[in-house]
């Protein structure tokens, strides 16, 4: 990727946050957009905002990907669309479909799997990590399948071999398990920095469960992309300006996440069991954060996505 491409697209992360927050897009004119506010009668409301392209629905209908944490991505992804699409590029427009919150976030609670037995993470400094609530990611699986996807192929042409899930961190878990646990309905699952730590690597004996209850074949290829920050698991050069004791802390608190270790290990373990129709991908992305790496495993994505075929 050419340096200025990506300083610009890390500029925009700046622009619209981090995936841990949901932030307003409603000043923020984007052409052919709306933001609307979708009931789920099982999970509450969301704040839904809705990309389409201004052209004739192509032949086989339109590429569409849906974005976890979607205020984080949308405006990125929107300007990745259209930069990076026309006639004689490799890309084509497609529909942006991005899920957030109207107030509270419920991230944690909706992305977050129920283990039969939690375990809370001790931070470096011996406390107890309670940021959150889990244990709602078949409900909001449920949505997405059974309110939220219909909508969206009711009211426009999708081409229904063209349809990724893009999650970030906990969201990247959440695609991971839905992709193990849930008939598959998304041709390209995107796994960026998934938050294999989790409940002391519960995602690991859902792999181990998945791969021993010999998986059900997959019909059609199916994309699977894993992607982590190079430096997920290191100090970055600015975080030498913090304090030493500082410094210690946080260097620890991400070698005892390992971000890039886990991710390695996930993709080892899908590659040895060499899965039919799976095509399998796994991306570190040199020098970048948890923060960073998202954007650039965004940008892969929309480039497998909405390939021209």
């Amino acid at each position: 990727m050419p340096r200025f491409t990506l300083l610009y697209i890390i500029m925009l992360l700046v622009i619209t946050g981090c995936q841990s927050k949901s932030i307003s897009t409603n000043n923020v004119v984007i052409p052919n957009a709306q933001t609307e506010k979708f009931h789920s009668t099982a999970n509450g409301d969301y704040k839904v905002s809705i990309y389409t392209p201004n052209k004739p629905t192509p032949k086989g209908g339109w590429p569409i990907i849906y974005l976890l944490d979607g205020d984080s991505y949308f405006l990125t992804a929107n300007d990745i669309i259209k930069s990076q699409a026309c006639e004689r590029c490799i890309l084509q427009e497609g529909i942006i479909v991005a899920i957030d919150y109207l107030n509270q976030t419920r991230r944690d609670f909706d992305f977050l799997p129920k283990p039969d037995h939690f375990v809370f993470e001790t931070l470096p400094n011996n406390q107890i990590n309670l940021s959150g609530k889990y244990g709602g990611a078949d409900a909001f699986y449920d949505f997405l399948t059974k309110e939220l996807k219909p909508e969206m192929e009711k009211r426009y042409k999708i081409n229904l071999k063209q349809q990724a899930i893009f999650g970030h961190s906990y969201g990247g878990l959440f695609n991971l398990y839905i992709f193990l646990t849930k008939p598959v309905i998304f041709n390209t699952y995107v796994v960026s920095s998934p938050s294999m730590w989790f409940s002391d690597g519960y995602m690991f004996k859902v792999l181990s469960k998945y791969l021993l209850d010999n998986q059900p074949p997959l019909i059609n290829p199916v994309n699977l992309l894993i992607s982590v920050g190079g430096a997920e698991q290191s100090l970055l050069p600015f975080d030498s300006k913090l304090p030493k004791e500082k410094q210690n802390l946080l260097l620890k608190h991400r070698q005892n996440r390992k971000m890039v270790d886990n991710s390695k290990h996930l993709f080892d373990q899908l590659k040895q069991a060499k899965i039919h129709n799976l095509n399998l991908s796994y991306k570190v992305y040199p020098q970048q954060s948890h923060k960073t790496a998202a954007i650039i495993a965004l940008q892969d994505s929309i480039q497998i996505n909405f390939n021209v075929h």
